[in-house]
């Protein structure tokens, strides 16, 4: 897929700001934890590039890790990612146990929903960005059984407590795709 800029994860500086004990809900639920704070600037772009992220860390150690911008830049294209986020769960199964996994979920840039979420078969299909995480995709049915209908999708995998990994894939999945439009092909 072809692209304007060439975007790399690594351009994606992370800083750390400060943290504090939290409340929050998801998914109608409330959680308790740790909220940390991270100064962002994507050095893939010489303007509009800062912004604050928060990573919400529940006190359940099962419980799922939330990433979303506090602040973005000027760009109307963003104006709603701080209602986004991106959600990692403890992988159990084979050598992924132990680590984290986000779904691949791509914002919709034709503004039709709020998510695609990305299927195994549309792997070759994601922007260049994307092959430097290829040897961290997987099935989410090889890292986590499932009783859904879910288990072609693609996911990622990171580090336990690798919070720059969890937001240059934030960056991935929703900033860059927004910024350059980008809408895969339906699921074959």
């Amino acid at each position: 897929m072809r692209t304007r800029r060439r975007y790399k994860l690594e351009r994606v500086e992370v800083l750390p700001l400060d943290s504090r004990p939290a409340s929050w809900t998801f998914a109608g639920s409330a959680v308790r934890g740790v909220e940390r704070s991270y100064m962002v600037i994507d050095t893939n772009l010489t303007d509009r590039n800062r912004w604050e992220f928060i990573i919400r860390i529940p006190a359940d150690p099962k419980g799922r890790i939330e990433v979303r911008p506090r602040t973005t830049p000027n760009v109307k294209a963003w104006d709603e990612l701080p209602d986004r986020s991106l959600t990692f769960s403890l992988a159990t199964k084979g050598t992924a146990r132990g680590k984290w996994y986000c779904q691949v979920a791509l914002a919709d840039a034709a503004g039709e929903r709020s998510k695609a979420v990305v299927n195994t078969s549309q792997r070759s299909a994601l922007p260049h960005w994307f092959t430097e995480l290829g040897g961290r995709m997987r099935r989410k049915e090889a890292v986590k059984p499932t009783k859904g209908t879910d288990a072609d999708a693609l996911v990622v995998l990171v580090a336990a407590k690798d919070h720059a990994a969890m937001i240059r894939l934030f960056f991935a999945t929703k900033v860059w795709i927004l910024s350059e439009r980008i809408i895969l092909p339906e699921r074959t």
